[in-house]
């Protein structure tokens, strides 16, 4: 049986999953437009003469290394969507599956089911007080740490939502660039010009790309470096005595 995913695990991965449509399309694209160019190039190689090939190929290689460049990062990307995609999943499954029916539990934990435990006094009722505050302080602790956990989860799965979302930007307007670029060389007389722009206006994307790539990277290293912290929640046992549950004493 196939498990359909939660709304809210589509609500975020929706945008995760729609920018790698983006950047597989973009992709496409870059390289079906940058083909174009160079088959243009070969089909007047014999007007544009020696040194205009030498100098058509240079930019031609500075355009390639940009694009190289920018496909070295989708293919780190493509290897962390399935895995962002179930973050994204297991975040919510902390609220959805723990913290909510345990919070539930806060409550119920000191209310006696029997209206009779109410009248008790003296030192059975100093007991159960006690052990019943114990109970509510575990369900209470774990529920704080259920949150903790989820949105921890969730910032590491964001950084990396995120980092797709630039990376489809960067892609598509590349894209775009080297489109304009094989329309633009439609003669021979236009090809030189339309390759020096080509080269610079890829240079100039894939440089400011990539240094905002580095910012949301950045975020994501120290999401990642927070990891001191998920191991200070998982490992306090405060409220846990002996990293168990406390007895239960409802009857």
């Amino acid at each position: 049986m196939q498990v359909q995913p939660a709304s809210s695990d589509l609500e975020y991965g929706e945008p995760f999953n729609k920018a790698f449509d983006q950047i597989r399309s973009g992709i496409d694209r870059a390289v079906g437009s940058f083909n174009d160019i160079v088959e243009r190039v070969n089909e007047h190689r014999w007007l544009l003469g020696p040194a205009g090939l030498w100098w058509i190929k240079q930019n031609l290689d500075a355009t390639r290394r940009a694009m190289t460049t920018v496909l070295d990062q989708v293919d780190h990307a493509l290897e962390r969507q399935v895995p962002v995609l179930s973050l994204i999943n297991v975040s919510f499954r902390w609220v959805n599956d723990v913290k909510t029916p345990v919070s539930e539990l806060s409550f119920t934990a000191t209310e006696p089911r029997s209206d009779n435990i109410a009248k008790w006094s003296g030192d059975a009722a100093i007991a159960y007080n006690a052990k019943a505050t114990k109970q509510k302080a575990a369900i209470d602790e774990s529920v704080l740490k259920a949150e903790f956990i989820s949105q921890w989860l969730f910032k590491i799965a964001r950084s990396n939502v995120d980092y797709a979302v630039e990376l489809a930007k960067i892609v598509t307007g590349l894209a775009g660039k080297l489109a304009q670029a094989a329309t633009e060389a439609s003669t021979v007389i236009d090809i030189p010009w339309a390759i020096s722009t080509l080269a610079k206006s890829v240079g100039d994307l894939v440089t400011a790309g990539l240094n905002t790539l580095l910012t949301v990277g950045q975020r994501f290293m120290d999401a990642l470096g927070n990891i001191r912290d998920i191991a200070t929640q998982v490992g306090d046992y405060s409220k846990l005595p002996g990293s168990q549950w406390p007895q239960a004493v409802r009857d």
